[in-house]
């Protein structure tokens, strides 16, 4: 006669076996780990929201804001939620749009701010890319000594990164024309300033693809 062979038999799990305790804290850590991202990505937090543009240099005041419930998860840190996290006398650094969320980036004082403002004046309507924070070109066209035939005008870029701060419609009777505040970089002032003194010409040109600019 042959041997018989031996039967296997499994063994019940018992709840001290460690595989089995090892399997079940795997199991309970994913789960936990599931709901928290999961809450995290549904949590709102309160940001500010500019209710209209902000040029470089404008002061952050309360009224220019409203604050919106928002979800932001990894990018919580970024932007403003609150009033009292605006430090006094704060001015933004960079252009910001209308509805846009506040970056904590934008938020500076007038220092930090290497901008200053000029008034020019425009002959005709400007283009609808010059709006409140456009970056615009400006350009300087300039006649001959004379007036007399084969005389040319010429035409050069003064500034190629002002931003618009202002924009002054003037009046329908003409009795004030239009003119734009700009704010140019301050190693460009004089040359600004030295165009204007002489009654020269200066035109505001957008810069489509820049900010606050649609092509």
């Amino acid at each position: 006669m042959t041997a018989a062979a031996p039967v296997m038999r499994l063994r019940r799990p018992r709840w001290k076996d460690p595989r089995l305790i090892v399997g079940i804290v795997l199991v309970l850590a994913s789960v936990l780990m599931g709901s928290l991202l999961v809450s995290r990505l549904s949590e709102t937090t309160p940001v500010l929201v500019t209710r209209s543009p902000l040029a470089p240099g404008d002061p952050i005041r309360p009224e220019s804001l409203s604050a919106v419930e928002i979800r932001l998860g990894e990018q919580v840190g970024a932007y403003v939620g609150s009033i009292d996290a605006i430090p006094d006398g704060a001015v933004a650094t960079r252009a910001v749009d209308a509805g846009e969320l506040l970056p904590i980036s934008a938020l500076g004082q007038s220092a930090d701010v290497p901008l200053r403002p000029v008034v020019i004046p425009v002959e005709s309507t400007v283009a609808e890319s010059v709006v409140i924070g456009a970056t615009v070109e400006l350009w300087h066209t300039s006649s001959g000594p004379s007036q007399g035939e084969g005389d040319r005008a010429s035409a050069r870029m003064l500034v190629p990164d002002a931003v618009v701060r202002r924009i002054d419609e003037g009046s329908s009777l003409g009795m004030r024309s239009m003119a734009v505040e700009v704010l140019v970089p301050a190693g460009d002032l004089a040359s600004v300033l030295e165009v204007l003194g002489e009654d020269g010409r200066l035109d505001v040109i957008g810069v489509p693809g820049a900010h606050g600019v649609t092509p």
